[in-house]
């Protein structure tokens, strides 16, 4: 049986993909740590499920500007002020995330143009899966942290942590 040049090539294209994705993803997750930092309260209407619908977005999305629209949907539909539209790093968090695929999308084209693949979109969004991935672990990790807290708080009232007997 012999395998077609197609076949082949699209064998090569998905190997180059991994292997560039491979060389970007501690830079991913670094920069989904930094998006949301500890310490800092993200959105209350932000859970892992929002953003794993970015996931979704980035797999079925044919460019990146398709997620861009979805983010923008989402900032009008936020009327309470409390996901979309509620302020992280000194903006509102669907804008501060906007410029944050931004950055991303150079990062890829970046690391594209290193391999001659320039015009390779589904990379790119590839990288913004993973990203989105990474950020959804962060979420799911803040919100743990958060509850931590709480507990902690009602274990300890007042800040004694050995339940005061010394």
């Amino acid at each position: 049986m012999k395998v077609s040049e197609t076949q082949v090539s699209d064998f090569e294209l998905e190997r180059a993909r991994k292997k560039d994705l491979d060389e970007l993803k501690e830079e991913l997750a670094r920069r989904a740590a930094d998006f949301l930092r500890e310490g800092k309260p993200k959105p209350e209407g932000i859970g892992d499920k929002q953003i794993k619908n970015l996931i979704v977005m980035a797999q079925m999305a044919a460019i990146p500007l398709e997620i861009k629209a979805f983010i923008e949907y989402q900032m009008g539909r936020d009327s309470s002020g409390q996901g979309w539209t509620a302020e992280i790093n000194g903006e509102p968090f669907g804008r501060a995330l906007l410029k944050e695929i931004e950055e991303i999308e150079k990062l890829a084209t970046d690391k594209l143009k290193d391999s001659n693949r320039t015009n390779d979109k589904r990379f790119v969004l590839l990288c913004l899966a993973h990203f989105f991935g990474y950020l959804s672990w962060r979420v799911k990790y803040l919100d743990y942290l958060k509850k931590e807290k709480a507990q902690s708080k009602k274990r300890h009232p007042g800040g004694d942590r050995d339940g005061g007997s010394r």
